[in-house]
């Protein structure tokens, strides 16, 4: 029987599908079903069934969404974060779960460059003023080039970033302490610890996983370090910040604004609804990896990942890698 595969995802881009046409020729069937609006949890249980492989989107993946997916072999989601995911079921049931790192890379760089101007040129006030008729004019910002930029994390998305803020002639700074220091020295940033990043940068960006060891890292006792007038741009996930106290910090006017493409709660509802509707953030629809190209690409490397896996093989991008083992795939 033809194993199959579902994909929650759209594969056609400007009337091309090549991440299906990547899984037809390898002999399995592949079937494209988008979820209504929500990602709910009662649809996601029931598509499972019979797939031997998901090409995933933002569902929840645990053990109640996954009780009756008993051929479900490989989870390939379709973007880098996992944290919707719940890994420990997945390597239990001897389930694969591989991600899509560098595939977006290019694309969330340019959303993060895209909030820190839209924030430090008052280019959404300016735009609102124009079209209202009203005054000609926006407030003073501020030039990049006279800026000093801070990351938390340079992985594949950070290291696009850096390259950015150079082309900017920012100072960069960098605090990551999985990368080695020579490496971000090289990349043309000074490694620095977080408390010499908070106390220097003018804006800050994130560009880490969301975990549970770092959920809510950016905090009031972190926002209390950042220079007064500093800006947040956050492209990760909305649960790395308490959004009450990145709230309180801009209604003090401690910073300056925030630059936002995602929230805790996506929509966003309660805190994150009040957080996005403050003048001083400028708020997108997790929409970074939302291009063309990015997509095209992301679909592209979880098929392959899914292809390896339905042939015995191993795929590239596994980050439950304990689950080799029981599996008894040798990386």
């Amino acid at each position: 029987m033809t194993q199959r595969v579902l994909s929650s995802v759209n594969l056609e881009f400007g009337g091309d599908s090549p991440a299906a046409a990547l899984i037809e020729a390898a002999g399995f069937a592949v079937e494209v079903r988008r979820p209504a609006p929500g990602w709910r949890d009662e649809e996601t249980r029931d598509k499972l069934v019979g797939f031997a492989a998901l090409l995933a989107g933002a569902e929840n993946l645990n053990a109640t969404t996954m009780d009756r997916t008993e051929d479900l072999k490989i989870i390939a989601r379709n973007g880098v974060g996992y944290d919707n995911v719940d890994l420990g079921y997945c390597t239990q049931r001897g389930i694969v779960v591989t991600n899509t790192p560098g595939a977006m890379a290019d694309a969330v760089a340019d959303q993060a460059f895209a909030l820190l101007l839209g924030m430090s040129r008052q280019l959404v006030l300016g735009d609102a003023r124009v079209k209202e008729a009203r005054t000609y004019d926006v407030p003073l910002g501020e030039d990049l080039c006279a800026m000093t930029l801070g990351l938390f994390g340079c992985g594949h998305i950070g290291i696009e970033v850096v390259r950015r803020a150079l082309g900017f002639k920012m100072q960069i700074l960098v605090h990551d302490p999985f990368i080695d220091a020579a490496h971000i020295r090289d990349l043309g940033a000074e490694p620095v610890d977080r408390d010499d990043l908070l106390s220097r940068a003018d804006a800050i960006t994130l560009h880490v996983p969301l975990t549970d060891a770092n959920h809510a890292m950016v905090d009031s006792d972190f926002i209390a370090q950042m220079k007064k007038g500093a800006y947040l741009i956050n492209t990760a996930r909305g649960g790395l910040v308490d959004e009450a106290a990145l709230l309180a910090a801009l209604e003090s006017g401690h910073l300056a604004g925030a630059g936002l493409d995602c929230q805790a709660s996506e929509p966003p509802e309660g805190c994150s609804l009040e957080l996005v509707r403050h003048p001083l953030v400028l708020a997108l629809p997790h929409s970074g990896s939302k291009t063309m190209a990015a997509r095209k690409r992301m679909a592209l490397v979880a098929a392959r990942d899914i292809v390896a896996l339905l042939q015995g093989e191993v795929p590239q991008h596994v980050v439950n890698k304990d689950v080799l083992d029981k599996l008894g795939l040798a990386i």
